[in-house]
């Protein structure tokens, strides 16, 4: 009983540590949030661990709710310490994966994701994200606002050039030059940085992982409690999986290349 008060105790500790050395994973529209979770370290730190993990919850519900809007590695960072804290494991596991597909180089992400994998009940195998989701992570040193600021950018500037050639005369052949040279490079921005926004969209839609957020569940052969159980234990919070089919409440997850089952749709979170 000490020993599991006391792991509570270093990771509320660890956590505070964390938050407050990254300040800039805090938005500032977000300050309720943050608020929240303050209070969830206050009442943590008196030793109502019951109560905090509501307040905790309550706090990562609008982290996540930001991290929607401005698509924020770290407001997803914040989220998952707080699901985290709030004992939903399997939360606190998506919401790092989503940051750390956001930040890929974050090394806190990465470290409070090893820290999240390590507290579930059975560990099982990391899911890499395959395809396109495997490779928009290159392009994210630069955050998604600014690459499309950037493709707005060059496209305006290649179509001011190409009005610009339309509009002066020929025999000023000094202007033109550099209306062209500026013309160029718009079309190189514009559709390097545009190719890089539409490569995040079309990466989220192709990436199949979830991770499943019920404490405990059995996949079944079909989809449906009648259906023999595809394997011979349970799954827990936590676990990583990709998702194969869906059908009403039900939906076909893959562990591995030979291990596959049925569960109900709401075991599972999807990270887009």
């Amino acid at each position: 009983m000490s020993s599991a008060r006391s792991r509570w105790t270093i990771t509320l500790l660890t956590t505070c540590l964390v938050l407050s050395s990254g300040a800039a994973f805090v938005h500032a529209q977000d300050t309720d949030a943050q608020s929240l979770f303050d209070e969830a370290m206050g009442v943590a730190v008196k030793g109502s661990r019951s109560d905090a993990q509501v307040l905790f919850a309550k706090s990562a519900d609008a982290f996540e709710a930001g991290a929607r809007v401005d698509e924020s590695a770290g407001l997803w960072f914040n989220a998952g310490n707080a699901r985290l804290q709030a004992g939903e494991t399997g939360r606190a596991i998506a919401a790092f994966l989503r940051a750390q597909a956001l930040a890929p180089a974050d090394t806190s992400i990465a470290a409070n994701l090893d820290e999240a994998r390590r507290s579930r009940e059975s560990l099982t195998a990391a899911i890499e994200p395959t395809g396109l989701a495997r490779v928009a992570p290159h392009w994210r040193f630069i955050d998604a606002s600014t690459r499309a600021l950037l493709a707005l950018t060059g496209w305006t500037i290649l179509w001011s050039g190409v009005c610009a050639l339309l509009l002066l005369d020929a025999a000023k052949e000094r202007a033109r030059g550099l209306w062209k040279v500026a013309a160029a490079t718009g079309a190189l921005f514009g559709c390097v940085a545009g190719a890089t926004v539409l490569g995040d969209r079309l990466a989220r839609s192709g990436d199949q992982r979830a991770v499943v957020i019920a404490q405990e569940i059995l996949p079944r052969k079909g989809n449906g409690e009648s259906f023999a159980p595809a394997i011979e234990a349970s799954l827990h919070a936590g676990t990583e999986c990709v998702i194969l089919a869906t059908r009403p409440d039900w939906t076909e997850i893959s562990l591995a290349p030979d291990v596959r089952g049925w569960v109900p749709s709401n075991a599972l979170e999807r990270l887009w």
